[in-house]
Order: structure tokens, then sequence, then C-alpha cells
């Protein structure tokens, strides 16, 4: 396996803001968070790349991750109630972007599916 060497340029023109995705920083990395507009989830792509010199992480640590997290309610300064789905692992291959879109796809799906029935064992 092949590994591309990926930029923040590259992950900003994919994860786009003008789409409803926002950049921040955990640590030395960036990550994007997606705010799903019918229910309190965030889909967040963990990018692996640092911020102090815009480069991947080390080899073998440097899969990019894709996961969610329940907030307590739809506002942006709400709470996080807990995980929903753990990190699903995109390689950083020539096909990364195909990969990732599809990988952001089923989190979506998998965290609504997990949403809903989380909410009915509380009901």
């Amino acid at each position: 396996m092949s590994y591309v060497r990926i930029t923040k340029s590259e992950m900003d023109d994919k994860l786009k803001e003008k789409k409803g995705w926002e950049c921040n920083r955990s640590g030395n990395e960036y990550i994007y968070d997606f705010h799903l507009s019918q229910y309190p989830i965030i889909v967040k792509v963990a990018s692996s790349i640092r911020i102090d010199n815009d480069r991947a992480k080390n080899k073998g640590s440097d899969a990019i991750r894709v996961f969610a997290i329940q907030m307590e309610g739809m506002g942006k300064k709400d709470k996080v109630l807990c995980g929903l789905i753990k990190a699903r692992r995109v390689y950083r291959t020539t096909n990364w972007r195909d990969n990732l879109e599809k990988k952001i796809y089923s989190v979506i799906d998998s965290s609504k599916v997990v949403y809903h029935k989380y909410r009915k064992k509380k009901a």
C-alpha cells in the first residue's frame, strides 16, 4: 500500500466550509466537524495533519479517523453527551477522497441508527 502525503488545503478542498464542515484544533491536529441538522450528532474527521508543521503524523498512526458523538442538544455550545460511533480509519492511499466520502456517509447512517436505538431505550 503506497501512502500519499495529504496537506491541509487538500483536506479543506474535500471537507468544504460552505457544505457545513468547520475546522477546529484538538491538541496538535486539525479536526473537522459536521453538525447533522435534524439530530444532536456531530460527525468528526480527525485529519492526522499536525498543526505545527502541516505534515501527517508518523507512519502507522497517520490514518484519517471518522467518528460520531452525541450532544446534549442542538446548540453549538451544548456539551458532549457520549460517543456514538467508534473511529473508523481511512488510509492515505491514492483514492483517499472517495474512501473518506464513503466512510463519512457510513458513519452518518450508523450514528442515526444508534441514536434512535439509544433514544428508544431511554423513553
